[in-house]
């Protein structure tokens, strides 16, 4: 979702490119953060060069803020290195924001790469396990995927990576899926498989006896 404010501030998206250029050259962190905010909104090629050339800061919030808006540029697609570079280094704030670029702009990082990064720092991570949704679609992934399925522990990443599981590999892997989801200790994952089995003709008498309440419902 576009900001309108940032830190009580207006987003000036409505200033000229060189004047959000002189921006991002301020002393003042607050005025570098809303010139990105603004360049990552325009159009023109020239702000993507802009905002490129600051990639390499020393300054490593601000190279963090160029991650969470560059890649609004389509051409940024060509800074696979910067993206990598944040998903592998040993700073947790370059690795999450770097997972969730590649889950909201559907980014191809290596496969094996994004798999260990995403296992390393499972414990910390949420929605940003998203990321996982780039892996090509064969059976070496869906095994992969679902080891850290069942490794998580939040249900907020269960529902994500049970998503990206049905989209993916249904039919072809409903009965595994079903296995996978109906045993779940989180009821809203119990209700993936209580659905997989409507769906394909599997037996749901255990769901009529399910200690929630929405799930029995449901399996009637």
């Amino acid at each position: 979702m576009k900001k309108e404010i940032l830190n009580g501030t207006p987003i000036p998206y409505e200033l000229p490119i060189e004047e959000l250029e002189k921006m991002l050259s301020s002393p003042i962190m607050k005025d570098f953060s809303l010139a990105c905010e603004a360049l990552s909104y325009k159009s023109d090629p020239k702000a993507y060069q802009i905002m490129k050339s600051h990639i390499n800061s020393k300054d490593k919030y601000r190279r963090l803020y160029i991650l969470k808006t560059i890649y609004r540029h389509p051409e940024a697609v060509e800074l696979a290195d910067f993206l990598e570079s944040a998903i592998t280094c040993d700073d947790f704030m370059f690795i999450e924001n770097g997972l969730i670029i590649v889950s909201d702009y559907s980014i191809k990082v290596p496969e094996r790469l994004l798999i260990t990064t995403v296992k390393k720092y499972c414990d910390d991570l949420y929605t940003t396990v998203g990321a996982l949704k780039t892996l090509e679609i064969n059976n070496e992934n869906f095994e992969e995927i679902t080891k850290i399925f069942t490794a998580c522990s939040k249900c907020a990443q269960k529902e994500v990576l049970g998503e990206i599981l049905c989209n993916g590999y249904l039919p072809q892997k409903s009965k595994e899926l079903f296995e996978l989801f109906k045993k779940d200790k989180f009821a809203k994952i119990r209700l993936l498989g209580l659905e997989i089995a409507k769906n394909y003709g599997f037996d749901v008498d255990d769901f009529l006896s399910d200690p929630d309440g929405h799930v029995r419902k449901v399996a009637k």
